[in-house]
């Protein structure tokens, strides 16, 4: 069925994209049905439809993205731009405005630039963490990239995303140094030091003369990012693997306060994950086979399968990453840390050091292995998250996760929730929603469960790191402060930057909420 850009007819478009197809070959327009329904999520809360596409189109280069941008900017046809499209759980690559044009940039996928004795790289939107992977191994780099749990998609767009990885270079988005960007009008921008003529320093230094605004084009609609230059982190001479078991769901404020003095202090110097008991029964099974009652499985029913497991109520893993004789303290204060505030938990460690092969337990390894937990609770099985920003503190750890286990509960929802110490001074909670794609009551539900999480996380001063695209509007209007004062500036800057508002229109909620609507 076809599907038109808001306010445009059927012999606008079709006009338009007649001039799409002269202006980059017409084997780079699609628009039949079969190729708009690739653009679709296959994770979505509800009817992939809401989100359909009008049509995607495929540039090779700068100079076809300004082409697109003048014809759209001409006929109002609002663009969609991804880098691969493969942000599962938020959207992968359907547009928050049904009805927009997918600016798919997969093609543009070199890799421009490691610079070994800077440790940088400049890549384009649509480098794969495969292709990245394995282009550091044909040149026998010497850097390591940071991946995520899934390496599916792009470099730029997870680092655009504020996604995140598992070394010290793991928040993904403080590793940007210097940006092209194609704005709405077509100018070509280039930020930091890359303003300047001949500059050696681009990937070398994020805070130049003036503004530093590369963060502005992070999560936002307000330019395309045709190229970034990254900090990647020079081979360690060794690797410890940490797993601590933590037994009892009542350690968990004394789990926080033990960890955060040792992140900030960098004896912990890379990611820790944290995950509670329901997140960690799913591994080699479905839901089916351990619960076949009404609603969430029980506490007990949960404790009762970590107990064959000889898992903890809470599971800690993280990498350390240093000489081997500094992993020896570093893993020392660790076990000292844990002895004196949690005594009844378990720590185990695996240690690598340069020239033995990587294992998975390292995650150096792009992989696709996390995908494998999608059918946990039925098939088609889809799943999204719920991201909150914690401090880790215990106090405010117990409150936010109490909030999120009692909502889930009385969804019906497996609380299957866990925690990434991304920083020194930061918690992300991540709480998984999965559902049956096909079943209408259960996705309807779980909508209900994230808006209701939204208000109550909004009502005691908590946001969201990064959220689906069918709740961007939610998680825009939780900034409440000042009558909204941050959304309302994110709109100017939005209004002033592309005044046709056709770049991704709705995109972190900018452009589409207004006063709270």
């Amino acid at each position: 069925m076809a599907v038109l850009p808001p306010g445009l007819t059927q012999q606008a478009f079709d006009q338009a994209i007649a001039e799409f197809r002269a202006a980059i070959g017409e084997e780079w327009v699609f628009t039949s049905d079969a190729d708009r329904a690739s653009y679709l999520d296959p994770f979505d809360m509800g009817d992939q439809d809401d989100h359909a596409s009008a049509a995607a189109l495929a540039p090779s280069g700068v100079e076809d993205c300004r082409k697109i941008l003048e014809i759209a900017n001409r006929h109002k046809v609002p663009l969609w731009p991804i880098s691969m499209g493969k942000n599962l759980a938020y959207g992968t690559a359907a547009p928050e405005m049904r009805g927009s044009v997918i600016l798919d940039l997969k093609r543009m996928n070199r890799v421009i630039e490691v610079n070994e004795e800077l440790g940088t790289a400049i890549v384009e939107p649509g480098v794969s963490f495969f292709d990245f992977k394995a282009e550091l191994e044909r040149r026998g780099s010497g850097l390591w990239m940071s991946g995520p749990a899934h390496s599916w998609g792009s470099v730029i767009g997870n680092a655009l995303e504020h996604g995140v990885g598992y070394t010290p270079y793991g928040q993904h988005v403080e590793t940007i140094c210097g940006m092209e960007v194609l704005l709405a009008d077509g100018s070509l921008v280039r930020t930091g030091l890359g303003a300047l003529e001949g500059t050696k320093e681009w990937q070398a230094f994020r805070w130049p003369f003036g503004p530093g605004l590369d963060g502005m084009f992070t999560q936002s609609n307000f330019g395309i990012v045709t190229k970034m230059g990254l900090w990647l982190m020079p081979e360690p001479e060794g690797m410890a693997g940490v797993s601590i078991r933590v037994p009892a769901r009542e350690d968990f404020h004394a789990l926080i306060e033990t960890l955060r003095p040792l992140r900030m202090t960098d004896v912990i110097n890379a990611p820790y994950t944290i995950a509670n008991g329901w997140r960690q029964i799913t591994g080699g099974r479905v839901r089916s086979e351990v619960w076949d009652q009404p609603g969430a499985i029980s506490r007990e029913r949960m404790e009762e399968l970590l107990a064959e497991r000889g898992q903890g109520w809470w599971s800690v893993i993280f990498n350390l990453f240093d000489s081997p004789a500094a992993l020896d303290l570093r893993l020392d204060k660790i076990r000292r840390a844990f002895a004196e505030k949690l005594p009844g938990a378990t720590i185990d460690v695996q240690r690598w050091e340069q020239g033995q092969p990587q294992e998975s337990w390292m995650r150096q390894e792009v992989s696709l292995a996390p995908l494998g937990v999608v059918d946990w609770g039925g098939n088609p099985g889809g799943h999204s998250d719920f991201g909150p920003i914690v401090a880790p503190l215990g106090d405010r750890a117990e409150e936010v996760y109490s909030i999120i286990e009692q909502r889930f509960l009385e969804y019906g929802k497996d609380p299957w929730i866990g925690m990434f110490g991304i920083s020194s001074r930061a918690l992300i909670f991540v709480a998984d929603m999965f559902f049956t794609r096909t079943d209408a009551e259960e996705t309807e539900r779980c909508r209900r469960l994230f808006r209701q999480l939204c208000d109550d996380m909004a009502d005691i001063g908590v946001g969201l790191y990064r959220t689906h695209l069918r709740f961007m509007d939610d998680a825009a209007a939780m900034h409440r402060w000042g009558d909204h004062a941050l959304p309302r500036l994110n709109n100017r800057i939005k209004a002033a930057l592309d005044p046709n508002g056709i770049l991704a229109p709705g995109k972190q909620g900018i452009g589409s909420w207004e006063d709270g609507e």
